[in-house]
C-alpha cells in the first residue's frame, strides 16, 4: 500500500479526445479509424450533433467538415471561438476546394486540408495541434 496521495485533478493526464464532424460516412470512418489505438474519437454526421457532444464532452481536437450539415463547419467552428470552453480547441477544417482557406481562417481554423483526403497525412496533421 502507498502512503502517497491521488494526483489532482490538475495533474492527471486528460486522454485525448478527437472530434469528427462530416456528413461524409467515407470520411467519418477513415478519419475514425486512423487514429491510434489510445485516441478517443467520437464522430457526428452534423453541426448540431457535434455541439450537443461538446456540451458535455470537450474535445482536445475537432476535425470540422466545412460542407456539414444544415449549419455548416463554418457556422459551427465560429460558435466554438465564441465560446469560452470550447475557444482553445484547435480545429482542422476541411474543405472542397483550395479557394475556401480564407473561409476556414475566419471561422477560426488552426489548419486546413482540401479533399480528397489522405487518412494518414490527416491524422498527423490533426496529432500535430495537440499541445506541448
Amino acid at each position: 500500500m502507498s502512503d502517497s496521495a491521488p494526483a489532482s485533478p490538475d495533474t492527471q493526464i486528460k486522454p485525448v479526445r478527437v472530434l469528427v464532424v462530416t456528413d461524409d460516412d467515407l470520411v467519418r470512418h477513415e478519419v475514425r479509424w486512423g487514429f491510434p489505438t489510445g485516441i478517443d474519437v467520437d464522430v457526428a454526421g452534423d453541426s448540431r450533433e457535434a455541439w450537443a457532444m461538446m456540451q458535455s464532452v470537450v474535445p482536445s481536437i475537432a476535425v470540422i467538415d466545412i460542407q456539414t450539415g444544415s449549419a455548416g463547419g463554418f457556422g459551427l467552428a465560429r460558435d466554438m471561438a465564441q465560446t469560452e470552453a470550447l475557444a482553445a480547441v484547435p480545429i482542422l477544417m476541411l474543405l472542397e476546394r483550395d479557394q475556401d482557406s480564407w473561409l476556414a481562417g475566419q471561422a477560426g481554423a488552426t489548419r486546413y486540408r482540401t479533399k480528397p483526403l489522405d487518412t494518414i497525412d490527416l491524422v498527423r496533421e490533426a496529432l500535430g495541434l495537440l499541445p506541448g
